[in-house]
């Protein structure tokens, strides 16, 4: 996994969250305004974890060769999801909104992480990110607002490095598995999603019934979105597959040894 990549990303793109400015009063309909700035204050509490589980399973796979580096970029990540955290929270406050100290759903997603092994956390971690790049894509297109449409372009871009960035490692962790456990761990995942996206849906069906959404519209979106994904990391753990998983080295008068790449 090319970590130097990620760090170099997320360090060039720390400055930018903090630049965005709201300064032209909303115009949203109370109809509009009420249900989204609900929904988005959600959003924010579920942004704006420490990434406490994240940081642990950084440090168990962090030794090993082909994620050195992986941890700081772990750590970056994090700072990155705090700032979206910061970003809708101005976005609520500038919609005239309050910020939420605590949530149901948040929290059972929070015990969850803590009850199952650091897989399932990572699974559900992707999930949320899954779920946002369909939910901020959604509001992008449908909230004619400016300052909503400017949050969730940034939002959506850096969701987009996100997968790309969960891809290029979960396909080298995948990859060491054995075909059932690759088997056990994709079913995992499907039924992780198809869960979560239902509770979503479910909790912010007023904010989706406002913008014209309809309950099985979001979920079928998501699951389109989680497909895509399972289908690139398929292809990429195959490319893995493919390539040449050790150098062979002879000495003189030895047979060849292998050493892990």
């Amino acid at each position: 996994m090319n970590t130097s990549f990620w760090i170099h990303h997320f360090q060039t793109n720390a400055a930018v969250h903090d630049q965005l400015l709201f300064e032209e009063p909303s115009s949203l309909p109370e109809s509009i305004r009420e249900p989204l700035v609900h929904s988005l204050a959600i959003f924010q509490l579920g942004e704006s974890g420490g990434g406490t589980r994240l940081r642990r399973y950084a440090r168990e796979v962090a030794p090993l060769e082909n994620f050195r580096g992986y941890q700081r970029a772990i750590d970056l990540f994090v700072c990155e999801e705090q700032a979206h955290a910061r970003l809708l929270g101005r976005l609520v406050d500038h919609l005239k909104g309050s910020l939420l100290q605590k949530q149901w759903t948040n929290s059972i997603f929070r015990r969850l992480r803590f009850l199952v092994n650091l897989e399932f956390a990572i699974q559900v971690l992707l999930t949320a990110e899954l779920v946002a790049e369909v939910y901020y894509g959604s509001l992008y297109l449908r909230v004619p607002d400016a300052a909503v449409k400017a949050a969730c372009r940034q939002i959506l871009r850096d969701e987009m490095k996100h997968l790309e960035f969960q891809r290029q490692f979960l396909a080298e962790r995948v990859a060491t598995f054995t075909p059932v456990g690759r088997y056990l761990w994709r079913c995992q995942f499907q039924v992780i999603h198809a869960l979560t996206t239902r509770v979503v849906a479910w909790d912010h069906r007023q904010c989706l019934k406002a913008l014209g959404m309809s309950f099985s519209g979001f979920v079928q979106r998501c699951r389109e979105s989680q497909e895509r994904f399972q289908a690139r990391l398929d292809e990429r753990v195959q490319n893995l597959d493919a390539a040449p998983s050790a150098f062979e080295v002879a000495e003189p008068g030895r047979s060849k040894v292998q050493v892990p790449r």
